[in-house]
This record gives structure tokens, C-alpha cells and sequence, in this order.
């Protein structure tokens, strides 16, 4: 046991972190499996490795954690981040909870999503992960928020991506929308879900009221002329007595 303790102390941080990924992945792969859903496919994703050989527990359990974002996240922001330490990653990610109603920072490896984007309807996204990137993602469950607001979720954790440095923003899903860098901006730019709402119903109203408002003048105007019909009568019937 002494033994034990002493090789795991002496263990590099990144081999501890590995060894620990793989058990996690070797414990939670079979629930994983049977409870998660999948995304929908043209081909199934690829079971053995170019040396025809099962894939390691711990890249079974990278693809499901993946895949399992883009399906249950209501958005995914990707992002590029060069050279941050580890107390400004620290940092970003209690800026993103606190922030962006509860997302969530995941450092992810690019092939691994390329594979699991891969036939996909959000295949196009892969192209984004290139380089050193990650995900921001969100479990509305634990969100903290009383009433979760997707859109202003996205924009807030955008917001926090252009104020620090050493983040470029690639890309976003929002829903079963594919942003580019450019449709995020217009993007900002979006009313408010509210907003958007009183602005369709003002439209929907508008010719309601407009018809009302003529319905309205009608019998006035009948009125009108009917009235004028009679006093033109009223004054021709002195000169007919005449």
C-alpha cells in the first residue's frame, strides 16, 4: 500500500490526470452507452482504429462526453485559445458561470469532435476546430437561473470571449443554427426574444385595426349622405307647393 502511494505521488500531474480520465470513462461507459442519445448519422462513426484495432476507453468516453453537448447544450460557442494559464482559465470559467447564466468551459481535442461532427447534421461546424479550441456549453438544469434565456445566454458568454485576450471567437450552434464569425455578429445585434414578439404582434395587429378603423367609417359616412339625401329633399318641397 505504502508502495502505492509513494508511485502515485511521484506520478507526473498529466499521467495522474490520464490514469483518472480512464477509469472515469472505464466506470461510466456502459450507462453511458445505453442512456445517451445519439446524434443522427448517415454512417456509423468508425469502431476500430486504422490498425483494426477497439478505440481506448478513454477516447469511448471523449466521443460520448462530445456528443453528448451538441445534443443535450440548447448552444455551443467555439472558441481558440492561445497560451492561457491556468489561473486565467480559472479565471474565464468563473467569469462564464457567474456571467453567462452557468455555461460551462470545455477544453476539447479537435480531431475527437471533427469524428463525432463527422456525417452529422452539424458537420460544417468541424471546420471551426482547428488549433488549440473549446466549447462553451450549457446544462440549463444547472444553470441557476430561474428562467434560463438561451439567445442573451450566447450573447453574454460572446461578450466575455471578446474581452479576454487570448480568446478568438470560430463559431456557434444555436439550436440547429450554424454561426460563422460573421452571423455572430448580427447576432449581437438581435432584439430580444421579447422584444421580437411585440414587434410580429404589432405587425399582425396593425392591419386589424386598420380594417376595423375603416369598418368604423363606413356607417358614418352613410350616415353623411343619407343625411344630405334628406335635406336636399326637405328643400325641394317648398317649390313643388309653389
Amino acid at each position: 500500500m505504502f508502495a502505492a502511494v509513494y508511485s502515485t505521488a511521484r506520478c507526473p500531474l498529466g499521467v495522474a490526470r490520464r490514469a483518472a480520465l480512464q477509469l472515469r470513462g472505464m466506470a461510466s461507459a456502459a450507462a453511458t452507452k445505453q442512456q445517451q442519445p445519439k446524434l443522427e448519422r448517415t454512417r456509423a462513426p468508425k469502431a476500430l482504429t486504422m490498425y483494426k484495432k477497439p478505440f481506448t476507453q478513454r477516447k469511448q468516453f471523449l466521443f460520448n462526453e462530445y456528443e453528448g453537448q451538441f445534443i443535450t447544450s440548447p448552444a455551443i460557442v467555439v472558441i481558440q485559445h492561445h497560451n492561457l494559464s491556468g489561473a486565467e482559465q480559472l479565471e474565464y470559467r468563473r467569469d462564464l458561470k457567474l456571467t453567462a447564466q452557468g455555461a460551462r468551459l470545455m477544453i476539447v481535442r479537435s480531431k475527437m469532435v471533427k469524428a463525432v461532427l463527422r456525417n452529422t447534421r452539424f458537420t460544417n461546424l468541424g471546420s471551426l476546430f482547428t488549433g488549440p479550441t473549446a466549447i462553451v456549453y450549457w446544462r440549463e438544469a444547472e444553470a441557476g437561473v430561474e428562467e434560463f434565456d438561451s439567445m442573451l445566454a450566447v450573447k453574454q458568454a460572446m461578450d466575455l470571449a471578446k474581452k479576454q485576450k487570448k480568446v478568438i471567437l470560430m463559431g456557434a450552434k444555436y439550436g440547429e443554427t450554424l454561426l460563422n464569425p460573421d452571423m455572430m455578429k448580427d447576432f449581437v445585434n438581435l432584439p430580444h426574444i421579447d422584444q421580437l414578439r411585440a414587434q410580429v404582434l404589432g405587425v399582425i395587429q396593425s392591419p386589424a385595426q386598420q380594417l376595423s378603423s375603416v369598418l368604423q367609417r363606413i356607417p358614418q359616412r352613410l350616415v353623411g349622405v343619407l343625411q344630405q339625401k334628406v335635406d336636399a329633399e326637405g328643400e325641394g318641397k317648398p317649390e313643388e307647393q309653389q
